[in-house]
């Protein structure tokens, strides 16, 4: 039996003071359009984990993170309905550098500050699960997401 291959994505989750958590509005993607999500981005081929974290900051963000920023870390494995298996790192940030703005703006339509305790509906349901269980002290979890579902506005 050939072993299944995994790739790998991290997932910034930044508080405010309101204990409010940071998302971005997807746009111009394939995968999850419309819907809000954390910043995240894959782990590129030589990097790792933390080096993954600290350039998708600035590249999605235009902020500076430093590993001693982490406060929390967990891990999910994501299997997926059309795409290869992922194991997704989770990094809480305390602090950072600069001022937080769309640095995308083809991938990113709007940032939202949202209660981390009440996320909308319409954040990425395997990011929310992931959220909610880790506010639940779960820190490894293994999850299945449908990344061919689309956002349905409903008027």
């Amino acid at each position: 039996m050939e072993k299944e291959k995994f790739l790998s994505s991290i997932y910034l989750i930044i508080r405010n003071d309101k204990q409010q958590v940071l998302l971005q509005r997807r746009q111009g993607t394939k995968l999850w359009p419309g819907f809000l999500a954390l910043p995240a981005g894959h782990i590129d081929e030589g990097e790792n984990a933390y080096e993954a974290a600290i350039r998708e900051a600035k590249e999605e963000l235009g902020i500076t993170i430093k590993i001693e920023d982490i406060i929390d870390t967990f891990v999910v494995n994501r299997k997926n309905k059309s795409l290869p298996s992922y194991y997704d790192v989770y990094f809480e940030i305390s602090s950072y550098l600069g001022n937080i703005s769309i640095m995308e703006k083809d991938k990113c339509s709007e940032l939202v500050w949202a209660d981390i305790d009440n996320l909308p509906d319409d954040v990425i349901d395997f990011e929310k699960e992931a959220i909610n269980n880790n506010l639940n002290g779960i820190k490894f979890s293994v999850t299945y997401a449908d990344n061919e579902k689309k956002l349905v506005k409903h008027i």
